[in-house]
């Protein structure tokens, strides 16, 4: 962890670390422009990732307004009170947790992959905090006859978190027989549909995160209780769906379109939901856009809330 980022990438300075108490739990978080006086930007990250996914795009984000990103208990540094506060709809509470702590009465939230489904899940039971939603290839359910095109890919890696404590054995396994630095390859060429442009600083961070968490004895358990929910959430459906469309705040969904774990059909299950929401496509990307394509992602950001700002806080 930093006092600046920016002694470890100049594009990253003031962007700081801090860790932070939240109902008796330290929360390593990254901050960045706490001088500006615009509604405050919470980032949550995706499933085994950390704040340090948001890096390439916080500077960016920050220049008008505060922006925070954390590590969600159960993942990056932050330790969980327990593993069942790993699950999704715990952390969904943690967040509102978060917000109070923070003092921020209103926000805009960017959230990625399980990010997505957790920022939506908070931003249904908040909606007079949540003022701006931006889901970046968000884990939300499809309708059923799509299932069956579900990459085979994806379908093998989540289909055993169907079964209690299959899922755990499989990654225990793959985990014991894996360095951090196969780990990182592998889940690279399986996220993005060009590692390469994911950057050498970005890269070596991420590297760095893998190796870490395979020394925390509670980092599998955790794991594998938010995939477990996950997995549970995007079945089972109906109250994921029901929070969709409980959700009032202006909302952008960017997805990838060589996105090869959120499928095209939950993004048209998302436009047959909310055909109020702007969906914007991203070109040759895959899963996480902030890694491969962080300018892009700040003009799409930056246009869309642009034109929301005549009814809504800068």
């Amino acid at each position: 962890m930093h006092e600046d980022w920016g002694s470890r990438c100049e594009r990253w300075a003031g962007v700081r670390s801090e860790v932070i108490d939240v109902r008796g739990t330290d929360v390593h978080t990254m901050r960045a422009g706490d001088d500006h006086d615009g509604v405050p930007i919470l980032l949550v990250h995706g499933l085994a990732g950390s704040a340090s996914n948001w890096l390439e795009v916080m500077p960016g984000l920050a220049e008008r307004r505060p922006v925070l990103a954390m590590d969600l208990p159960g993942f990056g540094r932050t330790r969980p009170p327990r593993k069942e506060a790993a699950r999704v709809t715990a952390n969904a509470r943690f967040l509102r947790a978060l917000l109070d702590r923070l003092g921020w009465d209103e926000v805009e939230v960017h959230g990625n992959s399980m990010g997505g489904m957790i920022s939506v899940m908070l931003a249904a039971n908040e909606p007079d905090r949540v003022r701006r939603l931006v889901l970046s290839s968000p884990a939300l359910s499809s309708s059923r006859r799509d299932v069956a095109q579900l990459e085979r890919t994806t379908f093998l890696q989540f289909a055993p978190f169907l079964v209690q404590g299959v899922g755990e054995r499989l990654l225990q396994r793959v985990y014991s027989r894996s360095t951090p630095q196969e780990l990182y390859d592998q889940t690279a060429d399986y996220l993005h549909a060009d590692p390469t442009r994911v950057s050498p600083e970005l890269g070596e961070v991420s590297l760095e995160n893998v190796q870490w968490g395979r020394e925390q004895d509670w980092r599998l358990p955790a794991f594998t209780v938010a995939t477990n929910s996950i997995v549970r959430a995007v079945t089972t459906r109906r109250r994921l769906e029901q929070a969709i469309c409980s959700v009032a705040a202006p909302t952008l969904v960017l997805w990838g379109d060589r996105d090869r774990l959120i499928g095209a059909p939950v993004i048209d299950r998302v436009a047959d939901l909310r055909p109020d929401w702007r969906i914007e496509v991203l070109d040759g990307i895959g899963h996480v856009a902030m890694f491969e394509a962080p300018q892009r992602y700040l003009d799409l950001v930056g246009a869309w809330r642009d034109e929301n700002l005549g009814t809504q806080p800068a």
